[in-house]
């Protein structure tokens, strides 16, 4: 998924400040893992193709 689509998805989710997300590999447990952040401390987790996104106050998209 690219960081644009992220973007369109959180958008369409109704996530409501959304930065440009970057690649966290150090977060990642394992291989099953893809995770983003922002610079809003937004968390895009994509775990065998499902995205969740975690916003920095902790709300769940």
């Amino acid at each position: 998924m690219t960081t644009l689509n992220l973007k369109d998805e959180a958008a369409r989710r109704g996530v409501p400040r959304i930065g440009e997300p970057r690649r966290c590999q150090e977060l990642e447990p394992n291989h099953l893992y893809e995770i983003y952040m922002d610079e809003f401390d937004n968390e895009f987790i994509i775990r065998r193709g499902i995205l969740t996104i975690v916003t920095g106050d902790g709300k769940v998209f």
